[in-house]
């Protein structure tokens, strides 16, 4: 009797676990992220917790709590509107269009000039030392001029030839991502192995055409109504950014060590943890720390404020939007985003939307004169 009992009681401890686990949250009011830990469980011991002579059974459990929270410093909040120039964001996107169907022609009689597309060796050094990221060959320039380098790379490439090798100075920035390079004099030794003259197409009836729309006015339109639809996600996302900031210092919580973790792997993607820089790791901490913590307190808000709710129509009207803007039909949409598990996420982001727009509706707005377009 004795031997079947000491059998069972690994299969026991796991049932009676699982049976007052639940019971014992609700009674102390836990809100718990994700599944206990046991706690004390010796290395010989083949089951979890201690049973006693009087057929009592007691366990320890530690299980990490999602914080309580009661946001506060929402209203009435400084907020500057974001400014925005809707006409260079329609001209870039049209831009786009031409650069698709433009004439490219190799050149060899002239030296590299704004809007050129080139291939290029780069050999960095700061000190006269290489340093990471700093060299790469047959790298490809899609339009010099754009950006593409630090300031000063680029405009020192103008007038270099096919084959000519130029020696060129620049600063690092001193937010520049990379800390390690931040605020640096490097020296670049740069050649030039092709240079392709970009002729862009003319915003014309052909061009419409090949676009896939009848008309120039339906192409117009077209591009009015995707710069439309960028400018709103741009606008909400400056605005959550600067919301979330100021509120983050206002509320100060801990973010729940699980959750961050697993945040940290959803922004890591198919990458590894280990394979990343210590200083990456860091910054990647304090990213998936501050979504976290932003996450919990707008759901905060959003639940203690009865007049933010996501109406069926709005949840309709987005999943429409979202549909379209990625060439499905709702219906698609949706299927796909049960399949995936991702529609409680989708609701999530509506549910942001709302939170953002009560506060900025409640704020203190600064520059509401450049709330339009230009």
């Amino acid at each position: 009797r004795q031997y079947f009992g000491k059998k069972a009681r690994p299969s026991v401890s796991q049932m009676l676990i699982g049976e007052y686990y639940g019971k014992a949250l609700q009674d102390s009011d836990i809100n718990p992220v994700g599944n206990p830990t046991l706690e004390g469980m010796k290395s010989d011991s083949e089951y979890p917790g201690e049973f006693g002579f009087d057929n009592s059974y007691s366990v320890e459990l530690s299980v990490e709590v999602l914080p309580k929270l009661n946001p506060t410093g929402y209203r009435d909040l400084d907020l500057e509107l974001p400014q925005r120039d809707s006409k260079e964001l329609f001209n870039d996107k049209m831009r786009k269009y031409q650069e698709q169907f433009a004439e490219r022609s190799q050149i060899t009689e002239r030296g590299a000039k704004l809007g050129d597309a080139l291939v290029i060796d780069f050999a960095g050094s700061i000190d006269g030392k290489p340093f990471e990221g700093g060299t790469a060959k047959g790298f490809s320039v899609e339009s010099l001029g754009k950006g593409h380098f630090v300031p000063g790379f680029e405009d020192q490439i103008i007038g270099v030839m096919t084959g000519e090798t130029r020696v060129i100075n620049v600063i690092f920035p001193s937010e520049y991502r990379a800390k390690h390079l931040a605020g640096k004099d490097a020296k670049f030794e740069v050649t030039v192995q092709n240079i392709v003259e970009i002729k862009l197409a003319k915003v014309n009836e052909d061009l419409a055409m090949m676009v896939g729309y009848e008309s120039v006015d339906e192409l117009n339109e077209h591009v009015q109504n995707d710069t439309d639809y960028e400018c709103r996600l741009n606008d909400r996302h400056m605005m959550d950014h600067q919301i979330t900031t100021k509120l983050l210092e206002i509320n100060e919580f801990d973010a729940p060590k699980s959750m961050v973790e697993k945040e940290q792997l959803r922004l890591l993607g198919n990458n590894n943890l280990n394979n990343i820089p210590e200083q990456a790791k860091e910054e990647l901490q304090k990213m998936a720390a501050y979504n976290v913590r932003r996450a919990l307190l707008m759901d905060a808000i959003y639940e203690k404020e009865d007049n933010i709710e996501v109406t069926p129509d709005e949840l309709s009207k987005m999943l429409g939007e979202h549909a379209q803007k990625n060439n499905q039909t709702k219906d698609e949409l949706v299927s796909n985003l049960y399949n995936t598990n991702q529609m409680d996420n989708f609701v999530g982001v509506l549910k942001l939307a709302k939170v953002v727009d009560f506060i900025v509706d409640s704020s203190k707005k600064g520059s509401e004169e450049s709330n339009g377009n230009k």
